[in-house]
């Protein structure tokens, strides 16, 4: 049933205004950059926005980040989403629902979320999703 929920600050004001209080919680500084030229269609804007939501979550329970960014772009007909941390790095993307269920609804879009995290070295999430 919480699938089909998302806050009413993206529906009513769009992902630029909802990232931007998503990155005002956040546990540690966030570099927010959003290039999008208008609005997205509610399913893209639902999908990008819970792509950083479980992301940030994930470096505040687990990277020991100092900082991170994140970086919504619109590219060659795709959106792109991508959130960065200085973290310890070597995320399990195997163990948990977490990414696995990102990636399903990314995929569920014709899109692709990829995941580099090498021990030591951070955390990069990106996330590719058609916007036609």
């Amino acid at each position: 049933m919480a699938r089909g929920i998302h806050p009413a600050v993206l529906s009513g004001h769009g992902l630029e205004v909802a990232l931007e209080s998503m990155a005002a919680r956040a546990p540690v500084p966030v570099r927010l950059i959003v290039d999008l030229d208008g609005r997205l269609h509610e399913r893209l804007e639902v999908a990008a926005y819970y792509v950083v939501s479980e992301s940030l979550a994930n470096i505040a329970r687990h990277a020991r980040a100092t900082s991170a960014s994140v970086e919504v772009t619109r590219s060659n007909g795709q959106v792109l989403v991508e959130i960065v941390d200085d973290g310890i790095g070597g995320a399990d993307t195997e163990a948990g629902s977490g990414l696995r269920g990102l990636a399903d609804r990314v995929e569920s879009l014709g899109g692709r979320l990829r995941v580099w995290t090498p021990r030591g070295g951070g955390t990069r999430v990106k996330a590719e999703i058609p916007c036609g």
